[in-house]
């Protein structure tokens, strides 16, 4: 009975995931190599070729992956923080409801709330303008639609850093890592000693793969660098839909080249997490 119902899971799963992901990837391969598309009439290199020695994708690329980078670090590092620094308090209601609320928030509505947050017409630079703070809204920084993404990643920590907290405190209890650092404290192991050499490695060693996969989420996020995002370089989602998106029907391939490669980079990337390590038993 429980073979019968993996198999059907298993079924389930390549009819409603892999078989409509596959077709996808399929067309948008052969409409970035001109074999489909309403002004394509044949294979050809070309719009890779633009691509690449346009170098907007390489620029795009690395854009986002610096963003996504700096937003999960940023993001790890606060909760693990949080994690430790107040274990006992997460267990309140209220303090957790606080804490945990941003996970049901919709990234477009993230990404809506920190603009009116932080933009130049908004509640931060309104109040700064109430307490003498500027003088005109000019004066407020960029925090939003600006080069260094401080918005985007503001937006990015508040929807993510949550969600590591309630792991990081899951696998705090489950591992018994009170019980482990007051044994390694009567082993005569300092304070700080017990959270670098016990607490942090158990703790991040345990949710390694979850930290890659929240790092490529953060690479493909759409609407928070969509409202808070700069017209260039963009990060990679949105000038994907830019691409394909635009008036220029001919050009349109171009967006489907990037795409391919994204699907590529990302399916490498999760094949090689997945991979079983020899000599290195996993624990679930």
């Amino acid at each position: 009975m429980n073979s019968k119902t993996s198999n059907i899971g298993i079924l389930f799963f390549i009819l409603i995931g892999v078989i409509p992901f596959a077709a996808a990837f399929i067309y948008a391969l052969l409409y970035s190599f001109g074999i489909l598309g309403v002004f394509n009439d044949g294979f050809t290199l070309k719009f890779w070729e633009s691509v690449f020695s346009s170098g907007e994708f390489l620029s795009s690329f690395g854009y986002s992956a610096l963003i996504a980078l700096v937003s999960t670090v940023l993001s790890v590092s606060g909760a693990l923080w949080i994690t430790l620094k107040f274990k006992e308090s997460l267990d309140k209601r209220f303090l957790s409801f606080v804490m945990y609320l941003p996970l049901a928030i919709p990234g477009v509505v993230a990404g809506f709330f920190t603009f009116q947050l932080l933009s130049r017409g908004g509640f931060f630079a309104r109040l700064s303008y109430q307490l003498g703070l500027i003088s005109e809204a000019r004066q407020f920084p960029d925090l939003v639609n600006d080069t260094y993404a401080i918005g985007i990643i503001l937006a990015f920590i508040t929807m993510v850093m949550p969600f590591f907290v309630l792991l990081f405190l899951n696998v705090y209890k489950n591992e018994r890592l009170e019980d482990l650092g007051v044994l390694a404290q009567s082993l005569g192991a300092k304070k700080n000693q017990v959270t670098t050499k016990v607490f942090l490695p158990i703790l991040l060693k345990k949710t390694s793969i979850l930290i890659v996969l929240y790092f490529i989420f953060l690479l493909g996020a759409y609407e928070i660098p969509l409202i808070l995002g700069q017209e260039s370089p963009q990060m990679l989602s949105v000038l994907i839909i830019r691409e394909i998106k635009q008036f220029d029907l001919s050009q349109i391939s171009e967006g489907y080249v990037v795409a391919v490669i994204y699907t590529i980079v990302v399916s490498i990337s999760a094949i090689l997490l997945f991979l079983p390590k020899k000599g290195i038993a996993h624990e679930t």
